[in-house]
């Protein structure tokens, strides 16, 4: 988590009556510079926050919080965010730099027929600390982009894994009418109407520097994350020749066993990473350029098209020639 987002949340914390040394207090916080830019680990991220939730005793903290967090307060990932062309590019950007947002929690984009799904977990957490994570994530994104972009077709519909709440109109004031509560997944899906709505604040070269500033602050950020995060971290360098469990845990100078057990907490497998990389790939293969289908099975390791074709219908609910047609269209 960006220390940028901190001051956001000791401000609102503050309007409730909590100061700030009662938030940093017995946290291990008590000298760090809030005005400097660095980033906190997961485990630094959810102390602070689950600290925060426990002071407020306010269920709806995750929605107030991501009322607060404008582009600027995101420093320089903001305005990477903000120089993107397409609302698609933002939620591709988010998911990207993710880490630097919420390390705890597992982000990612789901593809499905004429629509994407950002959708957000973190079982290995409380239950009030996740709905805390994802209601100032889905806040956050949604009053964004009200306003970076001029045109009302930018909306998304809602679900949320929880029960609806006595206070749910104030859910409704944030993100409309188009809301479902315990839903069996948790994310706000976009149509491609909505994706391909123009960024105001657009500006290519400007979002290229921001990016590329972007990708070398998070590669000498010192903390590596969540363990999952790190583990496709490892599996996207290896982009074909795909490492076993075994070898990764290697570089993660751990045992494959402990490597299972530590994926385990964070509600993850090493085989489920590997399929979310596959797909990553597969849809910049498809997208992205003119290789034949049998190729790009190969290039993901795939023994033949045919079993690439399954694997890919699974994750995303279409086949390649799909995808490649809709891209084209």
């Amino acid at each position: 988590m960006h220390s940028f987002i901190l001051p956001v949340l000791v401000d609102l914390l503050t309007d409730q009556g909590i100061t700030e040394n009662q938030l940093l207090e017995n946290t291990g916080f008590g000298e760090l510079d809030l005005s400097t830019a660095q980033f906190l680990n997961a485990r630094q991220a959810d102390e602070v926050c689950s600290k925060a939730i426990k002071l407020s005793g306010d269920r709806l903290l995750g929605i107030k919080l991501g009322l607060r967090l404008d582009m600027v307060s995101l420093g320089i990932l903001g305005y990477a965010l903000m120089t993107s062309a397409t609302v698609g590019d933002v939620l591709n950007l988010l998911v990207r730099y993710k880490r630097a947002l919420l390390p705890s929690m597992r982000i990612e984009l789901i593809a499905s027929a004429g629509s994407v799904q950002l959708r957000s977990a973190a079982a290995h957490l409380p239950q009030s600390l996740e709905q805390f994570y994802k209601d100032a994530l889905y806040t956050g994104l949604v009053t964004n982009l009200n306003v970076l972009t001029d045109n009302p077709a930018a909306t998304a519909a809602l679900e949320l894994n929880y029960g609806q709440p006595e206070d749910w109109a104030f859910y409704e004031s944030v993100f409309g009418s188009n809301i479902q509560f315990n839903s069996s997944r948790c994310g706000l899906t976009f149509d491609a109407e909505s994706l391909a709505v123009v960024i105001s604040t657009s500006d290519p070269v400007a979002q290229d520097i921001f990016r590329r500033e972007c990708d070398r602050i998070l590669a000498n950020d010192k903390h590596g994350g969540m363990v999952s995060e790190r583990v496709k971290q490892a599996l996207l360098a290896a982009r074909s020749e795909f490492p076993t469990s075994a070898a990764v845990a290697q570089q993660m100078h751990m045992s494959e066993s402990t490597l299972q057990r530590r994926l385990a907490k964070e509600g993850a497998r090493f085989q489920q990473l590997l399929d979310q990389v596959r797909y990553r790939l597969a849809l910049e293969y498809l997208q992205g350029t003119q290789l034949p289908v049998s190729e790009i099975a190969a290039l993901l390791g795939f023994s033949n098209p045919a079993n690439f074709r399954r694997s890919f219908k699974r994750w995303s609910a279409a086949t390649p020639a799909q995808v490649r047609q809709r891209n084209t269209s």
